[in-house]
């Protein structure tokens, strides 16, 4: 079967994502689940408080074990590669198209990467349910 394609908008762009090489998708499902497993898995478990407290307790938990570092590098390595407006992005060209004002795009772009590497696994509830306390509490 073929890599699928798909586009979304977001901000005040048009995003391709093709799904990636089987090679490429086990990889990063195993750098995807050490660096955010355990902080997702306690997002979608957390019964009690309020979403700004599970959201401080899933950021606690992913930063126990990585470093800002790793988890930006790793984010950025799932985006790199998407055409944005017809034009994939590339490290220079994802310095340049990015500042901190596009921080809430790259986390949608990146969130949408994954939805469509492993939307069959996902379902995208975890990531949706992360990326919507974000945007209520950051």
């Amino acid at each position: 079967m073929a890599c699928r394609t798909e586009n979304k908008e977001i901000g005040d762009h048009e995003y391709s994502v093709v799904q990636w090489s089987a090679d490429k998708a086990m990889l990063m499902k195993f750098k995807l689940i050490k660096i955010f497993g355990p902080s997702l898995a306690m997002l979608a478990t957390e019964d009690g408080g309020s979403d700004s407290e599970s959201l401080s307790k899933g950021l606690h938990k992913l930063f126990e074990n990585n470093s800002p570092e790793d988890i930006v590098a790793t984010m950025k390595e799932c985006v790199l590669g998407v055409a944005m407006d017809g034009k994939r992005l590339t490290p220079s060209s994802y310095a340049e198209s990015f500042s901190a004002d596009d921080i809430m795009d790259i986390y949608q772009i990146f969130i949408f990467v994954i939805k469509v590497n492993y939307g069959n696994l996902l379902k995208g509830q975890l990531a949706e349910r992360f990326l919507a306390k974000m945007k209520e509490n950051l």
